[in-house]
C-alpha cells in the first residue's frame, strides 16, 4: 500500500512539472541547429542604405516567451575583438580570450545600449578597422505612410548592429530567431522665408539695390550623420548678418550655445554660402533640434527685370548622411518690374509722331519732392533704378520717343516732364504710374496710367499757339494799303497841276 502511494506521488509530481513547463512555453536553440534568423526594419526611409554588422555569434539560448527573459550564450566575432578589448566597447562588455564567451558589464539599460551602438557604428565606419557588413539583400514592402519595411532573412543567429545612411540607427538586436527594429531616425528638413516687418513670405517685390532679409529654420534629428546647408541665390548678392556688420550669417540655437567654427563652419561661395554642422554639434543632439539662420542679401543689378513672372530665386537645401542625401529644396522668389513709355504728338491711334528731346524725372511722391535716381543700362533707351557705383542719368527721349524704366518694386510712381521738346508745351502735372501684381491666375503684372490699365505709358505733347506780334503780317498790309493811297493821292494832284497849266 505504501509503495502504491509513493508511485502515485511521483507520478503526480511529474505531471505537475510537465504542466508547468508547457504553460511557460520555454524555447531554446543553438547555432548548430538549422534555425536561421531575420531582422526587420520598419518605417525605413526610401532611398537610404541600411547596413547590418554581426558583433556576436549566438551559440545557444533559452528563454521564456512571456516574459521574454532567459539565458544567452554569446561568442565574440573576430572583427570586433579589437573594439571590445582596446576600443570603446571595453566599457560595455568583456570576452574570454580562450573561449570567446562574452559578458556584459554594468547596467543593462536602453541608454547604455544606445551608447554602445553609437560607438560601434563609429568603429565600423573606420575603414582601418576592417569591419564589413553582412552581405544580404532585403525584401521590401511599401508602407502606406510612405516608408518601407525591410526584411533581412537567412541570418545566422547572433547579436547585430544596424546602421542607416541617414545617421546612427542605434539598433542592436538578437536574432533568436526574429529581431525587429523601428527606424527612429527622421530626415533633417529646412524651410526658407523672406522676413518683412516680422512676417514671413515665400515671395516679394523689390527695387534694385534693396536689402532683403531671409530666415531659415533647419530641423536636425538625433543621430543625423553629417549635414551641410547650401544656400544659392540668383540675381541677389549676399551681404551678411542682419543684426550687425558681421559678414557671415546669423545662426541661433535656443537649446544650445552654438558657436562658429566649433559647432558650424560658414563658407562664402560665388553665389551664396554653405554652413557645415560639425560632428561635435550633431553628437550633442539628443532630440529634435531647430536652428534659426538669418541673413541679408541685396537685389543686384544683374537681377531679372520684367513683368512676365520670371523671379530672382533664393534656394536652400541640406546634404546629409553617408550617401550625401539631398533634402527637398526650399525656395523664395523676388520680382522687380518695369514700365515702357512713349512720347508722341498727334493722334495715338492714327500714325502718331514720336518726339525727341523730352526730359523726365521719376518720383515716389505726388508732390515730386522725392526723386528716384536712375542709371542708364547697356540696352538702348533703358533706365533702371540707380544703386551705388552707377553713373546717374537723366531721361532724354531720342527719335523713337520711347524709353523704359526698370528695377522697380510694386507701387505707385510719378513721372514728371522737366523739359518739353522745342516748340511744345511742357506737361502741367506728373503722370501717375501704378505697378500692381495680379492675383493668382490673373495677368502677372498690370500697369496703370492715371488710373487706367495700359501696356505702355503714352504721353502726348501739343505745340504752342503762334501769337500776333508787331511787324507782323497784319500791320504790313495796313502800311501797304496806306502807301498805295498816298501814292494815288500824289498822282491825282500831279494830274490836276498839269491840267491848270494848260
Amino acid at each position: 500500500m505504501k509503495l502504491i502511494k509513493k508511485i502515485a506521488a511521483i507520478m503526480f509530481a511529474f505531471m505537475m512539472v510537465f504542466s508547468l513547463s508547457t504553460n511557460a512555453k520555454a524555447e531554446s536553440g543553438s547555432q548548430d541547429a538549422d534555425t536561421k534568423g531575420t531582422i526587420t526594419i520598419d518605417n525605413a526611409i526610401e532611398g537610404q542604405d541600411y547596413k547590418i554588422y554581426k558583433i556576436f555569434d549566438l551559440e545557444s539560448y533559452s528563454y521564456d516567451a512571456e516574459p521574454k527573459d532567459g539565458a544567452y550564450s554569446y561568442k565574440i566575432t573576430e572583427q570586433w575583438k579589437e573594439f571590445f578589448s582596446n576600443g570603446a566597447g571595453k566599457d560595455y562588455a568583456t570576452f574570454d580570450n580562450a573561449t570567446g564567451y562574452v559578458t556584459w558589464k554594468g547596467e543593462n539599460t536602453d541608454a547604455r545600449a544606445a551608447e554602445l551602438a553609437k560607438a560601434a557604428i563609429a568603429f565600423a565606419k573606420d575603414s582601418n578597422n576592417g569591419v564589413t557588413p553582412v552581405s544580404t539583400t532585403p525584401t521590401i514592402v511599401n508602407n502606406t505612410n510612405g516608408t518601407q519595411k525591410l526584411t533581412y532573412s537567412n541570418l545566422k543567429l547572433g547579436y547585430y548592429l544596424v546602421d542607416s545612411s541617414v545617421g546612427a540607427l542605434c539598433g542592436l538586436t538578437t536574432t533568436n530567431s526574429t529581431g525587429i527594429i523601428q527606424e527612429k531616425n527622421k530626415q533633417p528638413t529646412l524651410t526658407k522665408k523672406i522676413e518683412i516687418g516680422g512676417n514671413y513670405y515665400d515671395d516679394n517685390t523689390a527695387n534694385i539695390g534693396d536689402t532683403i532679409t531671409y530666415f531659415l529654420t533647419v530641423t536636425l534629428q538625433k543621430g543625423t550623420d553629417k549635414c551641410v546647408l547650401t544656400d544659392e541665390m540668383k540675381g541677389l548678392e549676399f551681404i551678411g548678418n542682419p543684426h550687425d556688420e558681421n559678414p557671415s550669417a546669423y545662426v541661433l540655437d535656443l537649446a544650445y550655445q552654438i558657436k562658429p567654427d566649433e559647432d558650424y563652419i560658414f563658407k562664402k561661395t560665388a553665389n551664396g554660402f554653405t554652413i557645415e554642422f560639425t560632428k561635435k554639434y550633431l553628437d550633442s543632439i539628443n532630440n529634435e533640434r531647430q536652428v534659426a539662420i538669418s541673413y541679408n542679401a541685396k537685389l543686384a543689378k544683374s537681377a531679372v527685370m520684367g513683368n512676365t513672372g520670371t523671379a530672382n530665386t533664393n534656394e536652400a537645401w541640406l546634404t546629409y548622411g553617408d550617401n550625401n542625401t539631398i533634402s527637398s529644396h526650399s525656395k523664395t522668389k523676388t520680382y522687380t518690374f518695369e514700365f515702357p513709355v512713349f512720347k508722341y504728338t498727334g493722334n495715338l491711334e492714327n500714325n502718331p509722331t514720336a518726339l525727341s528731346g523730352a526730359e523726365f524725372k521719376l518720383y515716389s511722391d505726388s508732390t515730386c519732392q522725392k526723386e528716384i535716381k536712375l542709371a542708364q543700362t547697356d540696352t538702348t533707351n533703358n533706365y533702371r533704378k540707380y544703386i551705388t557705383g552707377d553713373t546717374e542719368a537723366n531721361i532724354v527721349t531720342d527719335a523713337t520717343g520711347k524709353f523704359t524704366i526698370s528695377g522697380l518694386a510694386e507701387g505707385t510712381y510719378y513721372l514728371k516732364e522737366t523739359k518739353a521738346p522745342d516748340g511744345y508745351n511742357i506737361l502741367k502735372s506728373a503722370v501717375v504710374v501704378k505697378l500692381e501684381r495680379g492675383a493668382d491666375g490673373a495677368q502677372f503684372m498690370s500697369i496703370y496710367q492715371d488710373g487706367n490699365k495700359t501696356d505702355t505709358i503714352n504721353i502726348q505733347n501739343n505745340t504752342g499757339s503762334l501769337l500776333p506780334s508787331t511787324g507782323g503780317a497784319g500791320t504790313t498790309m495796313i502800311y501797304l494799303i496806306g502807301g498805295a493811297l498816298v501814292l494815288g493821292s500824289g498822282i491825282v494832284l500831279a494830274n490836276k497841276k498839269r491840267a491848270k497849266a494848260k
